[in-house]
């Protein structure tokens, strides 16, 4: 893996000075490095974005050209980095996928009970 550097992007609305990497990663090595791992994705070629599924089967949104990630949820707007598609995986994806399986499994069984 490269060492990637931090470019200037632009200057937002409030003054700040936003900036962003590239990874000079392409969409088909992020699928092929995904379908060597078995991971489960959907491509949104538009957006020049991966939702990709942990071993928990949460979504994550990827951003493969700049590594730019998130958890997919309502309320979530704040965006992590990581250094490519393989940093991701690796780091981060399944980083909580056993907490997460253990909560889905409580929350089915209280549905259970009173149910």
């Amino acid at each position: 893996m490269s060492t990637h550097d931090w470019i200037y992007a632009r200057t937002n609305s409030k003054g700040v000075a936003i900036f962003r990497k590239e990874t000079g990663q392409t969409l088909s090595h992020c699928i092929d490095y995904l379908k060597a791992n078995d991971v489960k994705y959907d491509v949104v070629e538009s957006a020049q974005m991966l939702r990709v599924y942990s071993k928990a089967n949460r979504m994550y949104v990827y951003y493969w050209t700049t590594g730019r990630w998130s958890p997919q949820r309502h309320s979530s707007k704040k965006h992590y980095h990581s250094n490519g598609i393989e940093d991701f995986v690796e780091k981060y994806l399944n980083k909580y996928a056993d907490e997460h399986i253990r909560e889905d499994t409580e929350e089915y069984e209280d549905s259970e009970t009173f149910g």
